[in-house]
């Protein structure tokens, strides 16, 4: 279920809350400061999937790119510390 913003106009309280699309409007949220029933206020979508950059953020993908970069990376420190090493 997706998050909204709601603000209360009479102490300026804003919080989250979670609740269907479908109950827009029919919710009636109050403000845990002042007791006054507080407005739904406007706000960006928030994007899941992506980060900052575009990348996928999936789990399966980011599973994937871990395991593949510690394998090579440790393959790459054996390299190094088999070369480094002194007899």
């Amino acid at each position: 279920m997706p998050l909204y913003d709601y603000g209360c106009s009479a102490c300026g309280t804003e919080k989250e809350v979670q609740h269907p699309i479908s109950e827009i409007g029919k919710v009636e949220v109050l403000c845990s400061n002042c007791g006054q029933k507080m407005k739904k206020l406007l706000s960006a979508p928030m994007l899941v999937g992506f980060d900052d950059v575009g990348r996928s953020v999936n789990k399966k993908d980011r599973d994937n790119k871990t395991k593949k970069g510690t394998t090579s990376k440790a393959k790459n420190e054996s390299k190094k510390s088999g070369a480094t090493k002194t007899k």
